[in-house]
């Protein structure tokens, strides 16, 4: 076998390889950057009303969002996330939060939470054209507001309250005294909610030194009672 037929042999296996290679590189490639090379960045802000009340499955606790968001041009896109609470719900983000959405052509590859100054023009100009800030201007104003926003939000508890008592807030979750184990299940689910839920109330309204949940049965019995305060004043990663 001559020295041309032998470089054949090699050279049509080798032309086929490629012509199957190739195509399913190119691909792969456009698949790896259509569902994870950033495309577009957007912006948005939870809004006030907005129930972050997770759920459980085998993963642990999850909160979805489902936001309508503003890149730099200010062109809108709903956009939607999951987010693992932590032992600390330091990534549960509480209504009044702006966050910023990094996405693929495809995806959500990134959030984060971001200062309202990080914001582009734009974007912050149709977010604060959407943003609903609250009505209220005393904590007597602010508790009836959230015991009417809790009340249409949550169908699971008959009975939902947020009052006055001092400077603190407590929030009142009522069940009939025959739903224990819904009631047990749902302080498992609200308090890290509540753990974030100072943040904002405080944020609002700087003399709140307290908030309190109080999961209780119907015939009087507490089956959860917590007070949030400074102790969750945690500083939060933005990141770059």
């Amino acid at each position: 076998m001559n020295k041309k037929r032998k470089a054949l042999l090699w050279i049509i296996p080798a032309a086929v390889i490629l012509i199957i290679l190739i195509p399913l590189v190119l691909f792969a490639k456009q698949y790896y950057d259509a569902r994870y090379v950033l495309d577009d960045s957007y912006y948005t802000v939870v809004p006030l009303d907005y129930d972050i009340t997770p759920y459980r499955d085998q993963e642990g606790r999850l909160t979805d969002y489902t936001l309508t968001c503003y890149n730099a041009d200010g062109e809108e896109k709903v956009h939607t996330f999951t987010v693992l609470i932590d032992a600390h719900s330091s990534d549960l983000y509480p209504p009044g939060t702006f966050i910023r959405v990094d996405v693929s052509r495809q995806l959500v590859i990134g959030r984060r939470a971001v200062d309202e100054k990080d914001i582009p023009e734009k974007a912050m100009e149709k977010i604060k054209e959407s943003f609903m800030p609250s009505t209220a201007s005393t904590l007597d104003e602010y508790a009836d507001l959230r015991s009417s926003q809790l009340a249409a939000l949550n169908t699971a508890s008959p009975d939902i309250s947020c009052v006055v008592n001092g400077t603190g807030l407590v929030y009142i979750y009522k069940y009939n005294a025959d739903n224990e184990k819904s009631a047990e299940i749902a302080a498992d689910l609200l308090d890290p909610v509540y753990y974030v839920q100072f943040r904002t109330d405080n944020d609002m309204f700087p003399e709140l030194t307290a908030i309190v949940l109080e999961i209780m049965l119907s015939d009087g019995t507490t089956v959860f009672r917590q007070e949030y305060n400074t102790r969750v004043m945690f500083d939060y990663e933005k990141g770059e």
